[in-house]
């Protein structure tokens, strides 16, 4: 059955229908392009009967694959053959294959960001270089290096000029040493060695190229030059390849993005162009705001962004004495709009910098608002999750000798770092690697009660490694957290130690979910918990506290951009470069397009940061934004209504737009505290059992003071804590 394109506008239907040659399709904020993708890929297999393994899309994050995904297999039914992953998976994917080409066995480790830096730490010490900047200096311009497809002597050459180039050189030559050497890869070797397989091996090239008919490419605004390289390789077979991004939302160049790639797909494959500038999720006020604001642009398609949702509220800019007052403005806005019928996971507040979260944060938890700082440690960058990984790491990889040195005194065994450089250079000169000298002993320097606590450890893993062929991943991580003591390191009773060994057992949840949905290897298992550590999140009814980097790709129904001051948004490093400007106005572009129905923009006359109070001008973008802030922008001084005191109160004046948000006590239709009196015990979902010492009215709801048989005294809003009384 043919797949309609009736859900598509006209401006997609085209897109989707045109399948053969280069595609560009610049895809405003909003404009439907997942829903274009998807549509486009199911014609393909279903129309024009290409087989679904012929079809690769790629996609920046886990969460855009896997929503992609789930859309295709209500649209495709075999659609579990297409190769839907972000860049780094499928790179991966196609190394574990082919891995001894380059050198490398198919087992080899991936290194996540911490793992790499704790390499670099140590080479650093081994060089005997001193300094704080050291490593994150290499680190940065290891990794710029990789993104631009240059390995070390080719990055020499071309930065010839700059400072630290023999330093961050020689760094990196010992950085790729031992990778090598540990049969390891970081996230940047994945797209920088794929690359090179292609180059070195043609026939696997083919391979792929032969196998990839249809290429399609989401947020292409983000791609570096390896990532282009590796686009330009796949696609020069067949030439069928389909791009969508919006340069407009262009935010990573200080990762390596590279713009000007749209512009260079145009002109290297002679692309098609089609421009999706219908938006699905804003107002007209709000976008008008928006596209007054990225005009101002140079590098861009012009494009403009419209909507058929109406009119729709008016977007407020408010300005406020202080910090403590924006905070005020936000939360007694949120708290109204609540009481109105809003949730907490409607709202966003976004703003350029995460030093901005204090204040807020307090505010927050001053009224019992639920809320998350998102990007906050994930679950498997979390230190008791990392611990266990690296254990089953070693048992996937007996090369990994930043595992080992990691797993080697936790739990705690009396093995410091004297013993662990010993065995080290015992490695360096025997070409051993730290697991196999630690299993057969004798290391020369170590004796007496040190070499038994070694001895000990080598049976452990021993003992372990017996286990990993006979169990599945779950088990095996059930028997490594038994055997090594891993939760009777957090035995001691306190509230972190509680959070610690709850984290220990979603770990093996997770795990048996794994075993489960997916069936995997342990490699599979630690492929993919090292590919999710890239940053997808969580979601919840909570408020999202965030930097617009981190809510990129997300909307919301109401969006509060604080902060928006000069020298904060834009960053005063800015102001010299003209690049980096138009960077900075992409941002505010984005937070703008993050709403739906109400925008708020926020900033103060005076702000505490860095250890004093400084005077603030309003953002430039202001004026951008519509001609009649003009005036607001370049002047710190205006009339207020109130002082920005710090109370629960209104602290500033609205500028233009709207009007500022009541402080009259939030009314709800629910959480009462009838039948909570103090002395009842109830039981939380996530806190346990306790028992009610405090009980607050504020109009029709209610705040419970509860002391927690393990956590303590806990304030929790009983419209939203799941409570029940036992």
């Amino acid at each position: 059955m043919p797949i309609t394109t009736d859900c598509l506008n006209e401006e997609q239907q085209a897109a989707a229908l045109d399948t053969e040659g280069a595609v560009l399709v610049t895809a405003g904020a909003g404009s439907g392009k997942t829903r274009l993708l998807t549509h486009r890929i199911a014609h393909i297999i279903r129309d024009l009967g290409v087989p679904p393994y012929n079809v690769l899309a790629i996609t920046f994050t886990n969460k855009a694959a896997e929503e992609m995904r789930n859309r295709l297999y209500s649209l495709v039914p075999n659609a579990s053959d297409i190769w839907v992953s972000t860049f780094h998976a499928m790179c991966a994917k196609i190394l574990r294959r082919h891995s001894a080409v380059i050198g490398y066995g198919p087992n080899f480790t991936i290194y996540s960001q911490d793992e790499s830096e704790r390499l670099l730490k140590q080479i650093a010490k081994d060089l005997h270089l001193e300094g704080d900047n050291i490593v994150k200096n290499a680190a940065r311009a290891i990794s710029s290096a990789k993104n631009d497809g240059l390995p070390p002597e080719q990055y020499r050459e071309h930065n010839i000029n700059s400072d630290d180039i023999e330093l961050n050189t020689d760094i990196y030559i010992e950085y790729e040493r031992r990778l090598k050497a540990n049969n390891a890869m970081d996230f940047d070797d994945l797209l920088l060695k794929t690359y090179e397989l292609f180059s070195r091996a043609p026939e696997v090239l083919e391979t792929y190229g032969n196998k990839f008919r249809y290429i399609h490419v989401d947020e292409f605004q983000d791609t570096n030059e390896i990532q282009y390289g590796l686009v330009r390789l796949l696609a020069a077979k067949h030439g069928n390849i389909f791009v969508v991004g919006d340069e407009d939302q262009s935010i990573y160049g200080w990762r390596g993005a590279n713009v000007t790639n749209m512009q260079n797909f145009i002109e290297d494959f002679g692309a098609k162009i089609y421009k999706l500038e219908q938006n699905y999720r804003s107002t007209k006020n709000i976008l008008s705001l928006a596209n007054n604001l990225i005009k101002n642009n140079s590098s861009r398609i012009e494009k403009k962004l419209w909507s058929s949702l109406g009119d729709g509220e008016t977007p407020v800019v408010y300005k406020a004495r202080s910090e403590a007052g924006e905070a005020d403005f936000v939360v007694n806005t949120i708290r109204k709009l609540i009481s109105e019928g809003y949730r907490p996971h409607d709202f966003a507040v976004l703003m350029r910098i995460n030093a901005l979260t204090r204040t807020l944060e307090q505010r927050f938890m001053q009224y019992s608002l639920p809320y998350k700082v998102y990007g906050g440690f994930k679950f498997f960058d979390r230190k008791e999750v990392k611990d266990i990984i690296a254990y089953m790491r070693v048992l996937s990889n007996h090369r990994d000798d930043e595992a080992i040195a990691r797993i080697i005194n936790f739990p705690k065994r009396g093995i410091g770092d004297t013993t662990v450089d010993k065995i080290r250079e015992y490695c360096s000169s025997s070409g051993k690697c730290m697991y196999d000298a630690i299993v057969e002993g004798d290391i020369p320097g170590i004796s007496g009660a040190t070499a038994a606590k070694i001895t000990a450890f080598g049976k452990l893993l021993t003992e372990l490694d017996e286990y990993k062929t006979a169990s599945d991943v779950a088990e095996l991580a059930e028997k490594t957290i038994e055997l090594a003591g891993i939760k009777d390191a957090y035995s001691e009773d306190s509230e972190e130690n509680t959070t610690r060994k709850l984290n220990i057992d979603d770990f093996v949840s997770s795990a048996h979910e794994f075993v489960k949905n997916r069936g995997g290897s342990l490699d599979d298992f630690l492929q993919e918990v090292t590919l999710y550590t890239e940053g997808d999140e969580e979601s919840g009814d909570c408020v999202y506290l965030s930097t617009v980097h981190s809510a990129k790709g997300m909307e919301f129904r109401c969006v509060f951009i604080v902060g928006s001051e000069e020298g904060l948004f834009p960053l005063s490093r800015a102001n010299d470069d003209p690049d980096e400007l138009e960077e900075e106005r992409r941002l505010m572009y984005v937070a703008i397009t993050r709403a739906k129905e109400r925008l708020y923009v926020t900033y103060c006359e005076s702000r505490f940061m860095y250890g004093r109070t400084s005077p603030c001008r309003p953002s430039r973008f202001l004026g951008e934004m519509d001609e009649r802030l003009k005036a607001v922008y370049g002047k710190p001084k205006f009339a207020s209504s109130a002082a920005g005191s710090g109370r629960p109160s209104g602290t500033g004046s609205q500028n233009v737009y709207g009007h500022v948000a009541g402080n009259s006590p939030v009314r709800r239709n629910n959480g009462s505290s009838e039948g909570y009196a103090e002395g009842t015990r109830v039981r939380h979902k996530k806190f346990g059992e306790g028992t009610v010492v405090g009980v607050t009215d504020v109009g029709k709801n209610s705040y419970l003071v509860i002391n927690f048989d393990k956590f303590g005294k806990i304030t929790l809003s009983l419209a939203f804590a799941p409570i029940e009384k036992i």
